[in-house]
Parts: C-alpha cells; sequence; structure tokens
C-alpha cells in the first residue's frame, strides 16, 4: 500500500513540475490588450518618452551584442570549427539580438506614435 502512494505522490510531483515549466516557458498572457491600452493613456508624456529613449538604448545595446557574435563567428577559423557548429551557434545567436533589437525598436515607436523621437 505504501508503495502505490509513493508511486502517486510522484506522479502527482512529476505532474505539477511539468505543468510549472510550461507556465514558465510559455508565460501568463492573461493580459487584455483593452487594459494594457487603458493604462498606456494614463502615463504621462515624459514617461514615455523616458520609456521610448530606454527601448532604443536596449535596442542599440542589442545590436552591438549582434555584431560582437558576427564578428567572433567570423574569425573561427577551420582547425577550431572543422565542422561549423560553433560559427552556426554565433550566427544563430547575432541573428536572436537582431529580431529583440527590432521588437524593442517597435515599441519604441508605439510608445513615440505622438513624439518625433526615433531610434538611431
Amino acid at each position: 500500500m505504501s508503495n502505490i502512494l509513493r508511486l502517486g505522490n510522484r506522479r502527482v510531483s512529476v505532474l505539477g513540475g511539468v505543468m510549472l515549466l510550461c507556465a514558465g516557458l510559455f508565460g501568463c498572457s492573461g493580459i487584455s490588450p483593452q487594459v494594457t491600452s487603458a493604462t498606456q493613456g494614463t502615463i504621462e508624456p515624459e514617461a514615455q518618452h523616458m520609456t521610448a529613449q530606454w527601448y532604443c538604448d536596449q535596442a542599440e545595446a542589442h545590436h552591438a551584442e549582434a555584431a560582437r557574435y558576427e564578428r567572433q563567428a567570423a574569425s573561427l577559423v577551420g582547425y577550431v570549427d572543422p565542422k561549423g557548429f560553433v560559427r552556426s551557434g554565433m550566427l544563430t545567436a547575432a541573428q536572436t539580438y537582431r529580431a529583440k533589437a527590432r521588437d524593442l525598436e517597435q515599441l519604441a515607436a508605439a510608445r513615440e506614435q505622438t513624439m518625433t523621437v526615433a531610434c538611431q
């Protein structure tokens, strides 16, 4: 009987772990767009400008990180990475940073719809 209870506890703990993993991977997307747009309208323009500038700064940092990965991938010699796995991984990381930078630039543009500040 105690073996059955132990097995049941393991199943419950494994199921709980899987649920936590899924929640961590997919996040909580239960916030409706109406709520976010309503709160965005109450933020004062200075705060929106500062937020947009922060997004621009983060986008520039991501572009710099992508360029660093691209330089490292270009500097690899054949005998260090004969099959190209490391180079491919670095180029994938650079693409990921570029995509994050584009997303941040779009967020900055959304914040600055009424103002005239854009990322360089």
